[in-house]
């Protein structure tokens, strides 16, 4: 189903002006004044906060340079605290950096400790999800995008050109650079999903190709007691750097909701969501190629505790292989994310024979690097470039769950799971630090009682990263992140049945 051409108007002008903000470092361009405005003060990540890598309490003498019981993050973001570190120039710190994170460090958030118990159980978390092998955009309002033979979004050929500014990266300088010259544009969106019991929160994802030269945006709204909220800009995204940097959207705080990099957290309760995605292109014959749109939708009522395992998946393992973070001085302590990443791809493409499936971390940590979060823990980033490896061979998605037993689900089909955590001192037995705010790990198995076989990047070494966790602490380590999750599995394929509830 197509728009009409009034349609098409009022929101290609809405995301012109104050509705859809291109937001990069200090300006958010297309403000209803028509001019270029400083963005407000990045707003602390409560749901799902800022993931970057913290050495906690250290006294450290490396070189005649001291840290003095100061909370460092690598590679070069200072909490405030009472101390300083002094004397340390650019040289040094990758020194330094693998000097205390070989024995300390973890991918974390700024401090955020585990939830407290929810005082009612809400609603089990829910996927939407809409693709194109299930012929779900033939659905969506469309206007400048067209079906692909597959059932893919598309850009029509007669999509509109504007040359109207758009932010693609950071300058040299630090200055914002933006799309040089005219592109095409065009949009889908969704029919209303109605969501039983509500929500208050939702992370999106997207299973797109984004050949040289084009790149996508998508966007959520929700229903709040019937009302639309506005189109909050989940992320810009493209696989490669040119002509625009893959990028959050920062500012975007009202009365209904704020944005913290990958997640929407609505104030009040909602009974309806809709997705909206933006294709882009400054080339005459290339057209992003959108398979899938997602969105794991979760409440704030309260989590149950682990639900029964049905013992399907105890005493599997799968063949995961093994990577460190920490084996990379001058990234490594971050890239947590990225490592699990490399991993499951590292699993897939022996699983699949399809060795361009392989890859290194540092490679996987530069595409998915955020340009505007300045990190690699974005989680939508991090599916949609493993989706996108091996010109499509896999599927990615970010999944909430609720229990362990909805992994086991996935263990038994073969498809491992990485996992968000965070845990105080001596609550994870085990583990490679003694704690965390956040830091992403790979499920791939359980053992015959039940306890959960993971890799840990945070280990020293590859050899060392293999780990079982007992699965009551992991499941409450687990919680911080209302039980995130990345999957990867074959494309052309689908998930197992009743690993989530998903929302039609």
């Amino acid at each position: 189903m197509t728009t009409s051409s009034s349609f098409w108007a009022a929101r290609a002008g809405a995301a012109r002006t104050s509705n859809t903000r291109h937001v990069a470092s200090g300006f958010i361009i297309g403000s209803s004044s028509g001019g270029l405005r400083r963005r407000p003060e990045r707003t602390p990540r409560r749901d799902a906060p800022r993931r970057t890598c913290l050495v906690r309490e250290v006294d450290v003498h490396v070189e005649s340079f001291l840290v003095d019981r100061q909370a460092w993050v690598a590679p070069c973001v200072f909490r405030p605290g009472p101390s300083r570190l002094r004397g340390v120039n650019s040289r040094t710190l990758p020194t330094l950096a693998l000097l205390v994170a070989s024995n300390l460090t973890a991918c974390v958030s700024q401090p955020k400790g585990p939830e407290e118990s929810p005082a009612e159980v809400g609603p089990p978390a829910r996927l939407w999800r809409r693709s194109a092998a299930d012929a779900d955009f033939e659905r969506f309002s469309r206007e400048g995008t067209v079906l692909a033979t597959d059932g893919a979004l598309e850009l029509d050929a007669a999509a509109p050109s504007v040359s109207e500014p758009f932010a693609s990266g950071v300058e040299a300088d630090g200055g914002t650079r933006y799309v040089d010259g005219a592109y095409r544009l065009g949009m889908a969106v969704s029919d209303t999903q109605v969501v039983p019991g509500g929500f208050t929160t939702v992370v999106p994802s997207f299973d797109a190709l984004t050949p040289p030269g084009t790149w996508l945006k998508v966007a959520l709204a929700a229903r709040i007691e019937g009302t639309w909220t506005r189109d909050y800009v989940l992320g810009v995204w493209a696989f490669d750097k040119e002509p625009v940097a893959r990028h959050s959207v920062d500012g975007q705080r009202d009365a209904d909701g704020a944005v913290s990099t990958d997640t929407l957290n609505l104030q009040r309760r909602a009974d309806a969501l809709r997705m909206t995605v933006w294709l882009y292109s400054s080339r005459p014959e290339a057209t992003p190629h959108v398979r899938a749109l997602s969105a794991a939708v979760s409440d704030k009522r309260g989590l149950a505790g682990d639900a029964a395992s049905e013992h399907v998946a105890w005493g599997t393992v799968l063949d995961v292989p093994g990577y460190s973070q920490m084996l990379y001085p001058e990234g490594g302590p971050v890239w947590c994310s990225p490592t699990s990443t490399t991993m499951l791809l590292g699993y897939w493409g022996k699983r699949l024979g399809r060795p361009e499936l392989h890859t290194t971390v540092p490679a996987s940590a530069e595409r998915t690097y955020d340009w505007a979060y300045k990190g690699t823990g974005n989680w939508p980033f991090n599916t949609a470039y493993g989706a996108a490896m091996g010109n499509g061979a896999l599927h990615g998605m970010v999944l909430r769950l609720d229990s362990f037993a909805q992994v086991e689900r996935l263990i038994v089909a073969g498809i491992p799971v990485s996992i968000s955590i965070a845990y105080e001192e001596g609550t994870l037995a085990g583990s490679p630090v003694r704690r965390s705010d956040g830091h992403l790990i790979v499920v791939k198995g359980f053992t015959p009682e039940g306890d959960v076989v993971c890799n840990d990047p945070a280990f020293k070494t590859d050899e060392t990263v293999q780990v079982t966790y007992r699965r009551e602490q992991l499941w409450q380590a687990w919680r911080h992140s209302r039980h995130s999750a990345y999957v990867l599995w074959p494309a052309g394929t689908a998930l197992p049945e009743g690993v989530v509830e998903v929302l039609r």
